[in-house]
Formats: structure tokens, C-alpha cells, sequence
């Protein structure tokens, strides 16, 4: 793919899959502050009139061979609501073509906790490598953490400059090596605990800014805890609720970067059990919330294997070309009622990554 036509200044070709990430734009959902997008406000109402109702989502299509596919106009798209056909209000197409004015905000994590100091020193090795790639400046700045058992610091960035990143993650190696996952106090319990606390606060710090977030999780996960006493379902199914409002509303996509490469998100598909929306706190466990179930809930991905550089190839491909699209939630009698949102393309062997769902933050 030529990345390099991509950038409005030619023969910057600066860390490519980094760099291209850098350059798309989203989540600016006003079709008049860009006019060059493929925007349109629909028959029978609009954002705005539905006011705080409004539920907007992204969607990413991908086709047989993972590549965005590109051109669709709203005509194409049918989105349900607990299987009920709902009206698109509004609709809003990015590619490299028609960027949007809001920048993209890229944070990649190196998770020390739920690794081990091997996979550690492949997460940080991945990283390099993709930063290597090419020499230049990014479009917009990259943040690099580091997860480690006293809490998550910056290593490297915000930068635009792919050599400050890599001086940053270089100064950070003696720490990254000596790193290791632990028992005791930093069991499956306080990891878990530790990773659900580190999600809410990603919440909490981006509701506030616009655009759309991408948090590459370079991670094996944390661990799927499936027994607790029953009196936490609440807690859980609080989190649960609060989580994916807060990541739908603030615009942020987790994708799960397996640094293993026979990491728990290839294991038999386990997680696959967690993915339908819970509608009930008897229902809530820790593995509703675990990183593989989040990064599909939030319109992100699991992509695993073995090599982290591609695999933010990978990641970065699927932020290239999106759309937007808004309908009137429905009414509902409970507060934290769940609707499934489904979405469906008029194309064939189209694969769709959005929203899972949403709860309603209020009575209907």
C-alpha cells in the first residue's frame, strides 16, 4: 500500500503504519465544518434534533482480504436496534481522500503486568520495528506506556518525531527488561482489578477532548476470571454499563495486540462466550470486561499472533477509511437497559467492525 500518498508534503514517508494512523481524522460528526466529506443530514430528522437521544457510532468495512472498502453512502447501510430497523439521521464517510478535521489521537500501551519479561521484550521490539520503518515526522503525535505494577507511565511521546519515540522506548529498556509478572499482591484478581481501573480512567481522561482515540493495547490480556461472590455482580455490571457508554460516547477503540503466539486470544476462542451484551447484573462476571471483550465491544479488534509490528500494520489499515452514522435511541423503562446495535452493508463478503451496543443512560 503506498502510505507515502498520504502525506500532504511529498517524500515524507515517516514511519509508515504509525504514520498513517496519525493522518486519519473522526468522530467530528457536524457535516458542515467539513465540507469536503461525503456528509448528509436524512429525511425525518438529524443529530441535533434528536439531541441528548442521539446514539453515533463508527463503523469500519473491511473486505475478504482485510482491506477498507471505501465509497459507501448511507443508501448501503442498515443498523438495528435489539433487531428493530432504525432510520440513520446522520451519516459521515473519512478516507485519505475526505479526512475529517478532528485529529486522530493514537496511545500505544506495553503491558509489563500480564506478561512475561520475554513477551515484554517482544512488545517492546514490535514497537521499534514499526517506528524504524522510516525516518520523518508523524502527522499527528503518538504516546507510548508503559503498564507496569506501580501503574501506567508515559515512556515516550506525545512526539510527532519517530526518533524522540525511539530514543524514549531505548531509555525505557533496562526497566522493561528487569519487568516480569508477579504473584502475590499482583495475582489474577489485582491484575484484572488493576486493568478495569486503567480502562475507566482512559474514559475519564478522553470524554472531554473530540475526535477519535485508538489505544493499541500491546497485551496477552489480563486474566478471565469467572468465579467471584455474588454480591460484586453489581459493582461488575456497573462497570460493565459505565465502560461501554464511556468508551462509545468518548470515541475510543481498544485493539488487543497478542504478543504471543499462542496467547489467550486464540485460545479455542474462549472469549467468545462473553460477547453477547449483558442485560442484567446476575449475569455480570470479570470476563465480560476482559481486554478481548472490550476491544470488540469498542468497535476495535483481537488481532494475534506473534509479530507486534505487523500486527500495527494491521491496526492501522483499519482506521484508514470509516463512517459514521446516528439514530434516535429508543425508549426504554430501565436506566441500564441494554439494545444491541447491529449493522449491515449492502455488499457481499464485507466483514463490519462497530459498536456492539449501548445502555440507556436514562428513562426513555
Amino acid at each position: 500500500m503506498a502510505f507515502h500518498r498520504l502525506f500532504a508534503i511529498p517524500r515524507l514517508t515517516g514511519c509508515v503504519a504509525l504514520a498513517f494512523l496519525q493522518l486519519l481524522a473522526l468522530n467530528d460528526l457536524s457535516p458542515a465544518q467539513d465540507p469536503r466529506n461525503p456528509s448528509v443530514e436524512l429525511p425525518g430528522g438529524s443529530c441535533s434534533d434528536a439531541g441528548s437521544r442521539c446514539i453515533t457510532i463508527t463503523v469500519e468495512v473491511t473486505d475478504k482480504s482485510l482491506r477498507p472498502v471505501a465509497g459507501l453512502e448511507a443508501a448501503d447501510f442498515k443498523l438495528f436496534d435489539n433487531r428493530q430497523p432504525q432510520k440513520i439521521v446522520a451519516f459521515h464517510a473519512v478516507d485519505p481522500a475526505h479526512p475529517s478535521t478532528a485529529p486522530l489521537k493514537v496511545q500505544i500501551i506495553i503491558d509489563a503486568v500480564n506478561a512475561d519479561a520475554v513477551l515484554v521484550g517482544s512488545e517492546r521490539d514490535g514497537v521499534s520495528a514499526s517506528l524504524k520503518q522510516n525516518s520523518g515526522k508523524l502527522a499527528q503525535p503518538v504516546s507510548i506506556w508503559l503498564l507496569a505494577n506501580k501503574g501506567l507511565t508515559r515512556i515516550a511521546g506525545p512526539s510527532q518525531d519517530c526518533a524522540e519515540l525511539l530514543a524514549g522506548l531505548s531509555g525505557a529498556q533496562p526497566l522493561l527488561r528487569v519487568l516480569n509478572r508477579s504473584a502475590g499482591v499482583w495475582g489474577a484478581v489485582e491484575r484484572t482489578g488493576q486493568a478495569i481501573k486503567l480502562v475507566k480512567a482512559t474514559v475519564s481522561a478522553e470524554s472531554a477532548t473530540p475526535g477519535r482515540k485508538l489505544v493499541l493495547f500491546i497485551s496477552p490480556g489480563w486474566p478471565m476470571l469467572l468465579n467471584f461472590e455474588p454480591d460484586q455482580r453489581r459493582a461488575v455490571f456497573n462497570d460493565i454499563v459505565n465502560i461501554s457508554n464511556g468508551l462509545r460516547e468518548a470515541g475510543i477503540s481498544f485493539y488487543m495486540l497478542d504478543p504471543s503466539s499462542v496467547g489467550t486470544a486464540v485460545d479455542s476462542g474462549a472469549y467468545d462466550n462473553f460477547l453477547k451484551g449483558v442485560t442484567k447484573a446476575g449475569d455480570a462476571q470479570w470476563a465480560n470486561l476482559s481486554l478481548q471483550v472490550i476491544s470488540e465491544h469498542s468497535g476495535g479488534q483481537v488481532i494475534s499472533g506473534n509479530d507486534i509490528k505487523d500486527e500495527i500494520d494491521t491496526a492501522s489499515r483499519d482506521a484508514g477509511t470509516y463512517y459514521t452514522l446516528s439514530f434516535e435511541r429508543a425508549s426504554g423503562s430501565r436506566e441500564s437497559e441494554y439494545h444491541n446495535i447491529h449493522v449491515t452493508v449492502d455488499q457481499p463478503r464485507v466483514k463490519i467492525h462497530t459498536t456492539a451496543g449501548y445502555y440507556l443512560a436514562g428513562p426513555g
